[in-house]
């Protein structure tokens, strides 16, 4: 299922522009004066909604991430039951529309949960931001309704969760160097290649995954494809 008519040059771009967003919505960190830099925590403060969702990812992270952080490092465990708790806590689907099953938070939110459920498990972070930030992002941005509903509401209560596929095993992320194609098939696309290092990739139901449709067009000839999991290869 192809993901629109997307290349990577429009997902750097969101990857841009939700960096803006972030910059623009947080509060700066530091603030000049005569003295040198203050942190701003002196001049200002969080809203009261942010503020109670700071409060609630710091909790969480205390009682459930940090006494299982270091065990889940050391034994290479997914921590799929605090995932589902991230999802009932509105957490896997943070910026996804409620019409989809998300909480509809701004960036600012993303950012104070972020920082709160590293805190308490740099893995668990990781597997938020991956589910976030590089497949639920996409599909919001670019998928059409009946993608958005197969493949994102589903997925923004924790019961599921995405990964991103681009990182292949003889160049990296280099996407303008992947290997991976995808031909037309009639019915749809044939992806032909091999996948590497994907974060939450045995845990995922569904996959972002970059294959290159039209080599003559360098790097703007690779799309992405919507890839349900597991898949039989056929």
């Amino acid at each position: 299922m192809v993901l629109g008519e997307i290349d990577l040059v429009k997902i750097i771009c969101l990857c841009i522009i939700m960096l803006r967003q972030l910059v623009r919505q947080a509060p700066r960190v530091f603030s000049t004066s005569s003295c040198g830099l203050k942190p701003l925590c002196q001049f200002s403060t969080l809203s009261e909604t942010h503020e109670m969702l700071r409060k609630t990812c710091r909790d969480f992270a205390e009682g459930e991430l940090k006494p299982i952080a270091a065990k889940i490092d050391k034994e290479h465990l997914f921590p799929r039951r605090q995932v589902e708790q991230m999802g009932e806590l509105g957490l896997m689907g943070l910026l996804v529309p409620e019409e989809y099953g998300g909480t509809g938070m701004d960036y600012l939110s993303y950012a104070l949960v972020m920082e709160e459920i590293s805190r308490g498990c740099a893995s668990a972070g990781v597997v938020l931001s991956a589910h976030n930030s590089l497949y639920v992002a996409p599909i919001h941005k670019f998928g059409s309704k009946e993608q958005k509903e197969q493949f994102l509401t589903p997925f923004s209560t924790g019961k599921k969760i995405g990964c991103f596929a681009l990182s292949e095993p003889g160049n990296g992320s280099d996407a303008g160097a992947a290997s991976t194609v995808a031909v037309s098939s009639g019915s749809g696309y044939a992806l032909t290649g091999t996948k590497s290092w994907i974060t939450n990739g045995y845990e995922a139901e569904a996959s972002v995954v970059f294959a290159t449709t039209d080599k003559s067009k360098k790097h703007k000839g690779i799309s992405a494809f919507i890839v349900p999991m597991p898949s039989d290869g056929k």
